[in-house]
Formats: C-alpha cells, sequence, structure tokens
C-alpha cells in the first residue's frame, strides 16, 4: 500500500505529526511505503522560503495582525476564500499532477489545510479519486480544514463531536483517534532513577518550555525567582542559544538547563507542572504524561483556541503576570485535592495509542483510486 503525507512547515506541528504516523507505519509495517512531501517546498522552494518567513515575521512583528487574520477566516470571508484559490491555482501543477501519478498513493493524507484544500480541487475537477484524509494538529477545528471531498477527518478527541457537527460534516467522516505524537511518551519510568540519571533531585518540579525557539520564557523566569519558591525548575531554551547562555550563567542549584533535546519525555516524567506556550504537539505530550499545565505565554491564533480547549477541561490554568503565575504553582504545588482533579481530567481525554490507532485506520483504506 502506497501512503502519501502532505505536510506545510509552518510551525513544527504539522511535519512532526506526518514524520510521527509515517515513522510507525514504517516501524511495524514496512511492506507499504510512505512518502512525506514538504508541500510548498516541493511545489516551488522560493514559494516555500516566502511563505515561511512571512508567517514567522507575522508571528514575531506584526501578531496583532496575524490573529485579526486569523479570526476572521474563521467566517465565511471572501478575500480569504479568495487567497485560497490563489494557492490552490498554484498548488495544481503538473509537477503535483506527476507526482500523484509517480507515486500511485492509496491514501492521502494531509495534516495542513492548505494541501487538502488544493487536493479536493484535483478530486472536485475529476483529476484524482483517492481516498484523502485530514490529521488535525491543534485542538479546534478551523473552517480552512473543511472540505467536502476529504473522506475523513481525525478529531484530537470526542469533545469535537459538537463542534463537527457545527460545521456540518457528516459522521461517518469523523474518527476520534488523537493527536499522534512519539510513542516514548507511553513509557512509564522509575522517577527515582530517571532523576538519579538527569542529575537532579526528585522533589517537586517544574519544566519550563517555549517551543524551538524557546519564546517567552525570559520573563518567566525572571518572576519565578523574584518569590522564595521551594521548587525545582527545569528549562528547555530549544534553539536559542542567547537564553541558555543567560540561564547557565545565573549558577542557581535548583535550577538546570537544557537546550535542543531529544528527551522531553524524560523530563515531563519527573515534574510535577509545566509551563509552556500551549502548541497542539505539547499540549497532547502534557496529556499523555498527565503533566497540569500552566500557560503564561501563547502565540495567536491555533494557540489561544489551545488555551480555549486546556481551560474548558479543566487540564490547567493560564498566569498573565507573575502575581497569577506564583498563585497558580503553589496551589498546585500546596492543593492535592486540586492537583489531582488536574491529572484525572487529563487521564479521561488523553489518546495515548494515536499513532497506533491512525497507522491501522489508514492501512484500512486500501481501496480502488485512480489518478485521471
Amino acid at each position: 500500500m502506497n501512503i502519501l503525507f502532505f505536510t506545510v512547515s509552518a510551525g513544527a506541528g504539522h511535519n512532526k505529526v506526518a514524520k510521527t504516523v509515517s515513522d510507525y507505519i514504517e516501524t511495524y509495517y514496512p511492506q507499504n511505503n510512505v512518502q512525506i512531501i514538504d508541500t510548498f517546498n516541493y511545489i516551488h522552494p522560493h514559494l516555500h522560503k516566502m511563505i515561511i518567513e512571512t508567517y514567522v515575521k507575522s508571528i514575531k512583528y506584526i501578531p496583532a495582525l496575524y490573529r485579526f487574520i486569523y479570526k476572521r477566516s474563521e467566517f465565511t470571508d471572501s478575500s480569504i476564500s479568495d487567497v485560497s484559490e490563489f494557492f490552490n491555482q498554484i498548488l495544481l501543477s503538473r509537477k503535483l499532477s506527476k507526482l500523484l501519478s509517480d507515486f500511485t498513493p492509496d491514501v492521502i493524507v494531509c495534516t495542513h489545510p492548505f494541501p487538502a484544500e488544493a487536493l479536493s480541487v484535483m478530486k472536485r475537477k475529476g483529476k484524482i479519486n483517492i481516498p484523502i484524509v485530514s490529521i488535525l494538529t491543534d485542538y479546534t477545528i478551523h473552517p480552512s480544514w473543511i472540505n467536502k471531498e476529504v473522506d475523513y477527518y481525525i478529531f484530537p478527541n470526542e469533545n469535537f463531536s459538537y463542534e463537527f457537527h457545527y460545521w456540518n460534516i457528516p459522521n461517518e467522516k469523523a474518527r476520534f483517534l488523537g493527536i499522534p505524537v512519539n510513542e516514548n511518551f507511553n513509557i512509564h519510568h522509575d522517577r527515582d532513577l530517571l532523576c538519579e540519571s538527569l542529575h537532579i533531585k526528585n522533589t517537586f518540579t517544574v519544566l519550563m518550555m517555549g517551543g524551538g525557539l524557546g519564546l517567552g520564557m525570559s520573563e518567566t523566569i525572571h518572576d519565578l525567582l523574584s518569590y522564595p519558591l521551594d521548587l525545582q525548575i527545569l528549562v528547555v531554551t530549544g534553539k536559542n542559544q542567547e537564553l541558555y547562555d543567560h540561564v547557565q550563567n545565573l549558577h542557581i542549584p535548583h535550577i538546570k538547563v537544557f537546550g535542543f533535546i531529544d528527551n522531553i519525555h524524560e523530563l515531563m516524567s519527573v515534574s510535577d507542572v509545566i509551563i509552556t506556550k500551549p502548541g497542539g504537539i505539547t499540549v497532547t505530550e502534557c496529556l499523555i504524561k498527565e503533566l497540569p499545565i500552566v500557560i503564561t505565554s501563547k502565540l495567536p491564533g491555533q494557540e489561544e483556541r489551545n488555551t480555549e480547549f486546556i481551560l474548558n477541561n479543566g487540564i490547567g490554568m493560564i498566569a498573565t503576570n507573575s502575581n497569577t503565575l506564583i498563585s497558580c504553582l503553589s496551589l498546585l504545588k500546596e492543593d492535592k485535592n486540586k492537583y489531582n482533579i488536574y491529572k484525572e481530567n487529563m487521564k479521561k481525554i488523553k489518546k495515548s495509542h494515536a499513532a497506533k490507532d491512525i497507522s491501522n485506520f489508514l492501512l484500512t483504506l486500501n481501496k480502488n483510486s485512480h489518478i485521471y
């Protein structure tokens, strides 16, 4: 069976989801062929570079504009549709058609709405007849994901049954299988042994993350150091070397700093609370590890909707200033009943085996498909 994944490098989450499912299939079902396409980069590298740079700069320098565009696009709006159609026309190139013809996929999986829209146009025009599956990568349903030509939608959990009814998605198209993350997050560790190997104490521990770039962390670290809290703090700075050096040079015994690492699952296993921005993958990893979340910063758009999901489902808190941050941490540390309620809520809604369940579902879709 040939399975073709389409993703977009707008944030790391879309790529991670595609790679997680692809890796699972290659590991456990090696008789199948998988290929991942970074859509814009494949169609035109210069277009890809322009789109990614525009996305990153708008998030970093003019977040209010990005927030406005995102919220406006949550409703039917002709200008947004025109932009989408423009990208679709670019994507509907001979190069994309040749890729489909050469690889002859039995199933197409999209982890970003742009390729899903483009392929829907091809399907609508009768150029392909292949099952299309969209895997949502955040805890919200944005209308850009919705296309009647998409055969199945993979939603984060059953809570989204109410939202997909709002968007008139037929019940038979919905699968509540979760957002896939690395299987390492399902490993149960002996906390004492793991703390010893990480050279940290086994005490109440706060993990701090800010995505791959370590965004929004400097002020939070300062806030924590301004209060005499009895906490061990693990700081993951990602690719932010300046922040790493700054924290390292503080020489504070109860703070341990990490750079860009591949053992986040271990740090989560030895932590009691996480301070983070709410990216879809990070939220999912926290759910699986049952690690209560405190949000101190969030990007506009998807992360604002992820924040709503966290608060509405009782799996975390939001701290908008230093006082509320200290209050949140103190409450979670001292009120065991409150803390356990958060963990129990996480246990109820987490989807620990999303990669396995999604892979098994995809492998059932080996239908007779054609490219015209």
